[in-house]
């Protein structure tokens, strides 16, 4: 029995989807958090948000901006954009992003086309869902 529980966790664990360089594609867009799961299981839903996220990708650069959303398809920039790179290590997607001086890094957990998750230093999961006005 013991034997047929691992081996049913191993299959699980080994068709969660990984994060791959075509995956990369979805990133590119708006997004917006739905919730926050901390590494002791706690759940915090992001409803209501008033910011959106935006993502841009060329080859491995690409820059994230915080959106404000308004009426008619528009967005306030907030005038913060943050440049990141991409890269890939020991079966992770990272993204370092560097401002000024600091530096700081997360893991892209998951990249589907409407659905991302972001690991930062801290172990918060932030769980995105493709923005739609």
């Amino acid at each position: 029995m013991r034997v047929a529980y691992l081996l049913v966790c191993l299959l699980l664990i080994g068709c969660s989807p990984k994060v791959t360089p075509e995956n990369l594609k979805w990133l590119h867009g708006y997004w917006v958090i739905a919730k926050a799961e901390a590494p002791n299981g706690e759940i915090r839903p992001y409803t209501g948000t008033m910011e959106v996220d935006f993502f841009e990708l060329k080859d491995s650069n690409g820059i994230r901006k915080k959106l404000k959303p308004l009426f008619g398809n528009q967005f306030n920039n907030t005038n913060d954009a943050i440049g990141f790179t991409v890269s890939f290590q020991e079966n992770s997607c990272i993204l370092t992003y560097s401002r000024q001086k600091h530096s700081w890094q997360e893991e892209v957990v998951r990249l589907q086309e409407n659905e991302l998750q972001l690991k930062d230093a801290r172990g918060i999961v932030f769980h995105y869902k493709r923005y739609v006005p």
